[in-house]
């Protein structure tokens, strides 16, 4: 099962509220924890645009090079470049 973002961004911030509300019962809230938990559910919801970002990109380029692409024919033929580690160089 795959997990979307909002579901972890949400899981997150419930995570991040239920903290709170913790110190603030245990008299330990104070603005630098209010500050880390901030800064906590911000970098995973940086993470959370940039992983959709590659996956967008990524699935574009795919869908792009294989319109983009001549069909292979059964004839097709594996070319090696000048001087890959399966080939002798020549003196």
């Amino acid at each position: 099962m795959v997990i979307s973002g909002h579901e972890r961004l949400t899981d997150v911030v419930a995570a991040a509220v239920e903290v709170a509300a913790e110190a603030a019962e245990a008299g330990t809230y104070t603005a630098d924890v209010g500050r880390t938990l901030t800064d906590v559910v911000g970098k995973v919801g940086a993470r959370i645009a940039l992983d959709a970002e590659v996956r967008g990109f990524t699935s574009g380029w795919q869908e792009a090079m294989s319109l983009a692409a001549p069909k292979a024919s059964p004839e097709a033929q594996v070319l090696r470049m000048p001087g890959s580690p399966d080939r002798a160089e020549s003196p």
